[in-house]
């Protein structure tokens, strides 16, 4: 009986990795269900900048692709439903995690297409598309991010132009081992 135990036991690291993921689909579901009262709420607002926001800040450039996606839909998540609330901590999360990852070197090619799925979910909702445009690229205290992913967008496809055709698939296979 004690064998069959041992099998349950995982090495720290594995716990760890379980206890993040959890943590993170727990925040994405209370997110995801939270009403206008709660999310209205100043002491919510507090406690997901005071806490939240270097949780997403340390996940969003995990090389765990299940903690980097779950960190990334909770992003989604705040762009959509508390754009108004976290002006400055969405601004800080564009220019320091997803617009870094684009065009960095040393991002994994795993990393960068989850941020393309990000700039495609973003753009599917015209509002916050121009609340970007608005809130960063017109108020000349903030970074130009719509600017920015324009120019990280155009690159990358200018870059898929020019490439092999066979290049990317064959990039997909070995991120998926």
């Amino acid at each position: 009986k004690l064998d069959m135990l041992d099998s349950w036991i995982k090495p720290d690291e594995a716990m760890n990795m379980q206890s993040k993921m959890l943590s993170l689909e727990l925040l994405l579901s209370m997110l995801d269900q939270s009403g206008p009262c709660f999310r209205g709420s100043q002491r919510f607002i507090n406690c997901i900048k005071q806490h939240l926001c270097m949780s997403l800040l340390k996940n969003g450039v995990s090389s765990a692709p299940r903690v980097f996606k779950a960190a990334l839909q909770v992003f989604v998540t705040l762009l959509l439903t508390l754009k108004a609330d976290l002006k400055h901590e969405l601004g800080v999360f564009f220019t320091s995690i997803f617009l870094r990852i684009l065009e960095s070197p040393n991002s994994t090619f795993y990393q960068k297409t989850m941020v393309l799925q990000l700039v495609h979910t973003i753009c599917r909702d015209p509002q916050t598309v121009l609340d970007i445009y608005v809130n960063y690229d017109c108020d000349l205290k903030q970074a130009d991010i719509f600017a920015k992913m324009l120019s990280h967008l155009t690159r990358i496809v200018q870059a898929g132009v020019n490439a092999a055709p066979g290049a990317a698939s064959q990039q997909v296979m070995s991120t998926e081992r």
